[in-house]
């Protein structure tokens, strides 16, 4: 009796499988892409997507849409069932949804529409070790009720089409300027974020003032790419993507979190010092770029974070490493290579500027030694990967009010620098006078220019 049971149970699931195939039913969790004829209708906005591997990506948005038609033209043929989002923003009443698109191919664009809503595209990640891709980033950002350069910020990404958009933390100010702001931020990206993945770190605003916003509205609206965990994390919208990395062609991406407390960094950079070894013997793998919200290196209206810098200058010690890109300062800066990685600053997204009351606006009068360009603007930071170099530029934003020490016309370049890779042969030696070994410690030593600032 029991192998005729099974049997019969393994008949009926093959003829499921087939009436499905059949008729266009989805089956949740088959994995099988299904035939689909029919569509169900619903609304959407505040509409962005990440990819979480080579193979897939991940949509949310806020609507009665239930589902995302999807595939390698506007005939689509797959579909994705919605599920609630973990944690639950709280910004609205929402709905708020998310569809995980799986079975991807490497370096192909999809045709996607989620519900009744227009057709859109996006494109996957290439195979490891492609290069040739181009980056935008920008932090500090809020909403355009409540900010009026942000519109303008956003539509030069949007024009740029890149690969994606590193976000540098501080994304709407909604513990400031109220939770409308929240739901605002996301359709206001969404002149890009439909087409283009939103690749976000967190700031201070989205967490520091829990009794008005929390992690809650962020991490419920983002799956990503090998998150992780961090101690100290606050219990609202606990527990995990706090931080995360990934491989996009030629180079890893490894994003830091915000210092919840000092075990916070201490816990990431035992972990990130795996994830850079392992990246410097990838052949796949030119570069290392790090994103976050503080900068470790700045002059602006927030200083550098000491014991960030302190880690950031150990880890440029893996010679693939060239590269840090932050926000928290609402002004454009950038490093000279220091120990070989270039610090650069772009909170400049479109919330205020922070004009210090000095003569040059920087908190430091005159600029540092360490610091080769700075500016009081709105803009894009635009980064280009080739197998040998990465090349950047800032590109002008709409004027910010205030002082605005600079003058140039919107979309037109104001600083452009290139960072070359490094050779086998660069074993940088890290002084004492600028670095501490024991970092375990936690001892925090200054560079002369700091100690001057």
């Amino acid at each position: 009796m029991p192998m005729i049971e099974a049997s019969k149970q393994t008949v009926s699931r093959k003829l499921l499988l087939s009436l499905a195939v059949g008729v266009g039913m989805i089956i949740p969790g088959s994995g099988i892409p299904q035939s689909v004829v029919s569509r169900v209708t619903g609304t959407a906005d505040e509409i962005h997507w990440t990819f979480t591997g080579l193979n897939s990506v991940n949509v949310d948005w806020r609507g009665t849409a239930t589902e995302v038609h999807y595939g390698t033209s506007s005939a689509y043929g797959t579909v994705a069932i919605a599920q609630p989002p973990s944690p639950m923003p709280f910004s609205s009443s929402g709905p708020f949804r998310e569809a995980e698109l799986t079975g991807l191919q490497p370096n192909v664009v999809y045709h996607y529409s989620i519900g009744s809503g227009p057709d859109k595209t996006f494109r996957t990640p290439p195979q490891p070790g492609t290069t040739g891709f181009n980056v935008d980033a920008e932090g500090d950002i809020g909403d355009s009720n409540s900010f009026i350069s942000v519109p303008d910020v956003q539509r030069l990404i949007a024009d740029d089409l890149p690969a994606f958009v590193l976000i540098l933390g501080d994304l709407t100010y909604g513990n400031q300027t109220g939770q409308s702001s929240v739901d605002q931020h996301f359709n206001d990206v969404m002149v890009w974020s439909q087409n283009t993945s939103y690749m976000p770190a967190w700031g201070n605003h989205e967490w520091d003032v829990p009794a008005k916003d929390d992690l809650r509205n962020y991490k419920g609206r983002f799956e990503l790419p090998n998150q992780q965990m961090s101690t100290g994390a606050p219990s609202q919208g606990c527990c995990g993507k706090d931080w995360y990395w990934f491989d996009y062609g030629n180079v890893r991406f490894i994003a830091y979190p915000e210092p919840y407390r000092a075990e916070t960094l201490s816990d990431w950079y035992s972990k990130v010092t795996d994830l850079m070894d392992q990246a410097e013997h990838d052949p796949n793998l030119d570069f290392i770029v790090t994103f976050g919200h503080r900068p470790a290196y700045s002059s602006g209206y927030h200083p550098g974070d000491l014991l960030l810098k302190q880690y950031l200058d150990h880890l440029a010690s893996h010679r693939k490493y060239v590269l840090n890109v932050n926000g928290h300062s609402h002004n454009y800066e950038r490093s000279y290579p220091q120990h070989g990685v270039v610090h650069i600053t772009a909170g400049t997204g479109g919330s205020e500027l922070e004009e210090n009351e000095t003569p040059c606006l920087f908190r430091v009068c005159p600029s540092p030694s360490w610091s080769a360009y700075r500016a009081t603007h709105f803009g894009v930071l635009k980064l280009h990967f080739t197998r040998n170099e990465i090349r950047g530029e800032f590109a002008c934003g709409p004027a910010g009010g205030g002082k605005n020490d600079v003058q140039c016309t919107l979309g037109s370049v104001v600083d452009r620098f290139t960072l070359p890779a490094r050779r086998e042969d660069d074993h940088r030696t890290l002084h004492s006078h600028l670095f501490d070994r024991r970092i375990n410690s936690l001892d925090i030593c200054l560079s002369p220019d700091e100690e001057s600032a």
